[in-house]
């Protein structure tokens, strides 16, 4: 409406002096552009309507293979455990001395009860919601996609769609968010899962070097039907 106004008043005074009519054709633009104005039509609002559909697809993906992800955690976990009982120790047992067995014992089921249970609490542990009353802190922001008060180091995640307190980000390989309550399980998982690798990878090291030895030896021999050589080359690759 001002500008309508002020448009009017450079018409009048522009019959007066032609000195006006510069700035009588910048209002006339000016007046025309903001009938039309929306902030939708800028590029970058563009673009993210152009990359929505992916953006849904990759977080609707996200949900479900969450439980793929989880399964395949603890299939691989339970095959290299398998593959210890069934191939390590075994050659442990028969030629190691009595400390190095009970150390090998009691250090390898202590690492495994520790990556099972801060596993479990990681993917089950709530990460943590904001409060969803309002907040009388000023300092308080809302957020945009979930209308809720947000604290300091709150995010919304697009998988979850709610926001995290403290959020680090959504792990697939937990279906679960990494927040306030269970980063502590996670990161004492990949502690202890990184600890396990490290004591699998140092136990079958002769192991394996004598195993692929003998395997390049007898390569012309056709391979049984159960080689145990085979799962102490899986062991060793799956740890390191």
């Amino acid at each position: 409406m001002r500008l309508s106004l002020r448009w009017l008043k450079l018409c009048l005074r522009c019959r007066k002096r032609s000195s006006r009519t510069p700035d009588l054709w910048s209002y006339g633009r000016l007046l025309l552009k903001s009938l039309y104005f929306n902030v939708l039509t800028s590029s970058d609002t563009a673009l993210d309507c152009v990359f929505e559909p992916i953006f849904w697809l990759v977080d609707s993906m996200s949900r479900w293979f969450g439980v793929v992800f989880v399964s395949l955690v603890i299939l691989l976990t339970g095959s290299v455990v398998t593959v210890v009982y069934l191939c390590m120790l075994p050659v442990i047992f028969s030629s190691y001395p009595l400390h190095w067995i009970l150390w090998h014992l009691c250090y390898g089921h202590w690492n495994l009860l520790m990556i099972l249970f801060h596993y479990y609490k990681a993917t089950t542990t709530c990460p943590g919601f904001p409060p969803q009353e309002k907040s009388d802190i000023p300092a308080v922001t809302i957020c945009k996609k979930c209308i809720v008060p947000k604290p300091a180091r709150t995010h919304h995640c697009s998988v979850c769609s709610r926001c995290i307190l403290k959020m680090d980000h959504h792990c697939p390989w937990l279906n679960n968010c990494v927040g306030h309550f269970n980063q502590r399980y996670f990161f004492s998982f990949c502690l202890f899962m990184s600890m396990g690798c490290i004591y699998c990878s140092i136990s079958v090291k002769d192991m394996f070097l004598h195993t692929h030895s003998a395997i390049q030896s007898s390569y012309q021999t056709p391979a049984p039907a159960f080689a145990p050589q085979q799962s102490l080359l899986y062991l060793w690759v799956l740890t390191r």
